[in-house]
């Protein structure tokens, strides 16, 4: 997958982006995982800002935009040294039926596949430490 626009659920995102939005870099905010479920959600901030917001936001002050991905039925979840502080660098690959998600940084890693992924809905605040 080389874009955001391209998940499932991203029809609000599509909204707010007129272009596409090419997954890259990513300031980790939140790793949970539900061992009951099976599930992991990843929210984080992307540098990019949304170019054609709704009337909402365009009232608002933000320097920043998050969002997130849900995953379902993860399999070979590997963690290695959270928290992280600065940027990861995210890929998403199809591998058969499945995904293969990776956030990677110089001394950390987050690593899984899912059967299912979706886009989480973007946000925007102000924050005194943007991407």
């Amino acid at each position: 997958m080389k874009y955001w626009n391209d998940l499932d659920g991203s029809t609000f995102f599509c909204m707010v982006f007129s272009g596409q939005i090419a997954i890259n870099e990513i300031k980790l905010f939140s790793l949970i995982v539900d061992n009951n479920l099976s599930t992991l959600t990843l929210a984080f901030d992307i540098r990019e800002l949304p170019n054609s917001p709704p009337q909402k936001w365009q009232q608002a002050q933000y320097n920043a935009c998050r969002i997130g991905i849900s995953c379902s039925e993860i399999d070979n979840l590997v963690v290695r040294s959270l928290p992280v502080t600065g940027p990861m660098k995210l890929t998403i690959e199809k591998d058969g039926s499945r995904f293969v998600v990776s956030a990677m940084s110089e001394h950390s890693a987050i690593k899984f596949t899912t059967s299912f992924l979706s886009l989480r809905d973007p946000s925007v605040y102000l924050t005194k430490t943007p991407f």
